[in-house]
């Protein structure tokens, strides 16, 4: 058989199908498939092969009698990409369906040998993500995150949000200076964006009353732990004319409830099979006031700025899941010393400390997404910049949003990335990313 035909492998797959679309046929048909070599097996007269693509796998029986000398397939090798045209037949392999070839063409050229196999490290995988996510379930997470990313589209659009895209490009810090990129803009000093904060709050005082952004930001961290990357996705939310940052719990409840039940009713079974995780959908999410929180964890859990240690958030994760068997956490009104000079300040706590209308939701043990209702008064918020010790001037174009009136607001920014480490208990959230980036990592 001839291997190596472009022109008849290009008229080929014009009409090709997907695996999963065997289903809905009958036996006998022709059929036109394309795909990777996932298994090679010969036995004389017959030889196999397991063709694989993004939605499943089909055993292509190649007969002596049909396509004539097997010869040629001691040049294949697997992860080889093929198109075939065969007969969809009732096989006897239970495990796969079956399709008796006619014709077979490699697309591109025989594959190398690979650099990795399921014993590789973590490390050396990631030197080779697009091999290592021809796995199924090293895949999956990406798959999950774009299913994810649509229920919540879904989510916003029913209920009125207009969807921005803001600058990544910054002439000053979205987040008061701290860990952030700094680029070189035209001979001007400029930054990565570390989220769409003064952008989103923007949009509501232009009026838009309801909006999202769903975008990568950028933190220059240089972190190691198995949940810190310095490039990630995040989902942002603010809304106008709220009461308290209760008003954004509620929504951001709602959302949670609604995205669950999404990914139970359609990848439940999936993340069974390759996580052995089960999907709870919550009741209710339980809020936890911070100063309560701090008699939970204890005092060296507790950080300077009053801040709270990741075993701290484990210890209230597993101390939620007892008391109320919820996944899911609202921890609420931290104090000022540990949020930025827009969260709007709240009622102090016993011990007198100022406090913020805040919240984090914690899932699992781990915070993914930050909140709170912002302080939408020019004279307020001037006077909190100041007290953060933040340069006035770097932070004009922000403060001049709101001299000319401003509704309330608040919002929150969602870690997606986190969401989905945490749903399937996944030890590194670099696996839940397509191209994670870290201090060390630029390529591939």
């Amino acid at each position: 058989m001839e291997l190596f035909n472009e022109e008849r492998a290009n008229e080929l797959l014009k009409n090709r199908i997907r695996t999963s679309d065997l289903e809905k046929l009958e036996y006998n048909k022709e059929v036109i498939l394309a795909g990777w070599i996932e298994n090679i097996k010969k036995m004389g007269k017959v030889s196999f092969i397991i063709l694989k693509d993004r939605y499943g796998e089909v055993q292509l029986t190649l007969r002596e009698d049909v396509i004539g000398d097997l010869s040629f397939i001691d040049e294949l090798s697997n992860h080889t990409f093929l198109v075939v045209r065969g007969e969809y037949i009732k096989g006897i392999a239970r495990k796969w369906k079956e399709v008796l070839v006619k014709e077979l063409y490699v697309i591109g050229e025989i594959a190398q040998p690979l650099p990795i196999d399921p014993t590789s490290s973590l490390e050396k995988r990631l030197d080779y993500r697009w091999i290592d996510l021809r796995n199924d379930r090293n895949s999956f997470p990406i798959i999950l995150t774009s299913d994810f990313v649509r229920y919540c589209r879904e989510y916003f659009y029913s209920n009125g949000f207009v969807e921005i895209f803001t600058s990544k490009i910054l002439g000053a810090p979205s987040e008061g200076g701290a860990e952030v990129f700094e680029i070189n803009y035209f001979n001007r000093k400029a930054y990565l964006a570390q989220s769409p904060q003064f952008y989103k709050q923007m949009a509501i005082v232009a009026g838009f009353e309801k909006v999202f952004e769903i975008a990568h930001a950028y933190r220059a961290e240089p972190s190691f732990t198995t949940r810190h990357i310095t490039e990630f996705v995040s989902m942002d939310v603010e809304i106008g004319y709220i009461t308290s940052h209760h008003d954004v719990m509620d929504l951001l409840e709602d959302l949670i409830k609604y995205t669950m039940k999404r990914i139970k009713e359609e990848r439940e079974d999936d993340i069974k099979k390759y996580y052995n995780v089960e999907i709870n959908v919550p009741s209710k999410i339980p809020k936890i006031k911070m100063e309560e929180a701090y008699e939970i964890i204890g005092k060296d859990e507790i950080k300077p700025n009053g801040d709270i240690t990741p075993k701290g958030e484990r210890i209230l994760g597993e101390y939620v899941k007892n008391t109320y068997g919820e996944d899911f956490f609202f921890l609420i009104d931290w104090p000022w010393t540990a949020r930025p000079f827009y969260h709007m300040k709240g009622e102090p706590m016993k011990d007198g400390r100022e406090t913020t209308r805040s919240f984090d939701l914690i899932f699992k043990g781990l915070e993914i997404v930050t909140g709170a209702q912002r302080e939408h008064r020019y004279s307020v918020l001037l006077k909190q910049v100041r007290e953060k010790g933040l340069n006035e001037e770097n932070l004009r174009f922000f403060l001049d949003f709101f001299k000319y009136g401003s509704p309330t607001m608040g919002g929150f920014g969602f870690g997606i990335e986190r969401f989905i480490r945490q749903l399937l208990e996944i030890e590194n959230i670099r696996e839940v990313v397509l191209l994670p980036r870290d201090p060390n990592r630029l390529l591939p």
